[in-house]
């Protein structure tokens, strides 16, 4: 390997990584990291999490190395003995989805805990309760929840934990792969002054679509297009501009869906107090409220994934079961949630023209063909066109979350529930994919329920829901 006469943690020197086709993902990319932040912006699918993957030793499936070397920390990561030398205590590493990276059965602190110990040898317990304190401090994360299991997060809690857990490991190079995409804007302004202020100055790869955050906290800003580094540069709004955006309207007097007298508890907390809610026949509603409100609970209980404390669900003015399973097995409507770990709504196993295949017949049995067919789904929502012959982990992290939104859209439900399903995308596909959500749910009639963050984003909403102390307003 080269010498590393800096203070880099890391370096890329020509590397040159392209999919099985030839397309080339990374173009003789060279890269510097140096403790501080560094921003990497790019859209959906250009690349930034296979260079994050590059700088872990790992290569996504399909992909190969033409060229090029990587040296973290003085070390070769594509070797075994650097690969075991550097992870998880040299470098670290939060992805998208940070459900699927969470132990499920373990307790958020009996995994802080472990962090801490694998890292921390020889240190006391009350050293070892210390760093973790200060790791949650950092990643905003409420000590009050340490107790909790995944599950029994929001997303944008689990989210916190990973950061958490990987903060208190304290490694010399932190990849973070759109960490504050599933958090409210306090939060995520809070979070990402706090990669800026880490206590033991790591090199931080900061990829994300929040150009505001990259402004604010960032040594240096990239963007990585058609394979290689450049310097950055404005990207469009969110949207088609010669769409106009809708001002907010009451609730419409004719509901396809209605849901009355909601109300959600966990254990002995109240998470909603009694509220009612109608959805007009292709309606495209937005709901917002800081992490960990309560959000993704109220929509597990609309798509009957979790049982609400009380309320009754109306479609189309005939009461129907809270719950999903009952709701099949008794051939009645199908409420469609697209969640914020799309690795969850996705077999890992096969290929995304087999799942939008099954999906498709479903929909004919219960309520009739799709509006739209897998080909025509795909291209509207910016998929390459080989995307249909890909397995999930062969897609990016935007494409997945698109490819779980092809497949609930493609099983014409009669709701939509998105749960942040926009807030890995850039500006540009995010704009795609609302133009094509917008014809779909007029040619369908389908409402649309969009839990999001992002303020450009619920302004193309017919209406807008804030959930604030336990209340929709």
């Amino acid at each position: 390997m080269r010498g590393n006469g800096t203070n880099a943690v890391a370096r890329v020197w020509g590397v040159t990584i392209r999919t099985e086709c030839g397309r080339a993902l990374l173009d003789g990319v060279d890269l510097e990291l140096r403790p501080g932040v560094t921003a990497l912006l790019g859209e959906s699918g250009a690349g930034k999490t296979t260079l994050a993957f590059a700088l872990q030793g790992w290569l996504g499936k399909g992909l190969q190395r033409c060229g090029g070397l990587v040296e973290v920390a003085g070390r070769d990561p594509f070797t075994r003995d650097g690969r075991r030398a550097l992870r998880g205590r040299v470098t670290g590493y939060v992805p998208q989805d940070p459900g699927s990276a969470l132990d499920p059965r373990r307790t958020i602190l009996a995994q802080l805990l472990e962090a801490a110990r694998i890292s921390g040898r020889g240190s006391s317990r009350a050293e070892r309760e210390e760093r973790i304190r200060s790791a949650a401090r950092s990643a905003a994360f409420d000590e009050s929840l340490l107790r909790r299991r995944p599950a029994a997060l929001s997303g944008g809690q689990a989210q916190r934990a990973l950061l958490a857990r990987t903060f208190v490991v304290r490694p010399r190079l932190v990849i973070l792969d759109e960490p504050t995409s599933g958090l409210d804007d306090v939060t995520a302004e809070r979070v990402g002054r706090a990669f800026a202020e880490l206590p033991w100055r790591p090199a931080v790869l900061l990829i994300t679509h929040d150009r505001a955050l990259a402004s604010s906290i960032a040594d240096r800003t990239l963007e990585l297009e058609g394979g290689r580094l450049r310097p950055v540069r404005p990207l469009p709004v969110v949207g088609n501009p010669s769409r106009p955006t809708r001002a907010p309207e009451e609730s419409p007097k004719e509901a396809a869906v209605v849901v009355e007298e909601l109300t959600i508890r966990r254990g002995a907390m109240t998470l909603l107090e009694p509220a009612t809610l109608r959805f007009g026949a292709a309606e495209l509603v937005a709901l917002r409220g800081v992490s960990g409100s309560g959000k993704t609970s109220i929509a597990h209980a609309l798509c009957g994934l979790a049982a609400p404390m009380g309320g009754r669900l109306l479609v189309h003015g005939t009461a129907v079961s809270w719950d999903a399973g009952s709701r099949a097995h008794e051939g009645g409507p199908f409420l469609a949630y697209v969640g914020q770990d799309a690795r969850a709504s996705l077999n890992p196993g096969e290929r995304l023209e087999t799942t939008l295949a099954r999906a498709a017949r479903s929909a004919r049995r219960r309520r009739g063909a799709p509006v739209w067919d897998a080909e025509t789904l795909l291209r509207r929502l910016s998929l390459p066109p080989d995307a249909a012959d890909r397995t999930p982990e062969r897609l990016s992290g935007g494409q997945r979350h698109r490819a779980a939104l092809a497949r609930a859209i493609i099983a014409n439900p009669q709701l939509l529930v998105l749960d942040e399903t926009l807030a890995a995308l850039d500006d540009r596909t995010a704009g795609v994919v609302l133009d094509a959500l917008d014809d779909w749910r007029r040619e369908s009639g389908t409402p649309v329920l969009l839990i999001t963050h992002r303020d450009a984003v619920a302004r193309r909403a017919d209406r807008v829901l804030t959930l604030t102390e336990r209340r929709i307003s």
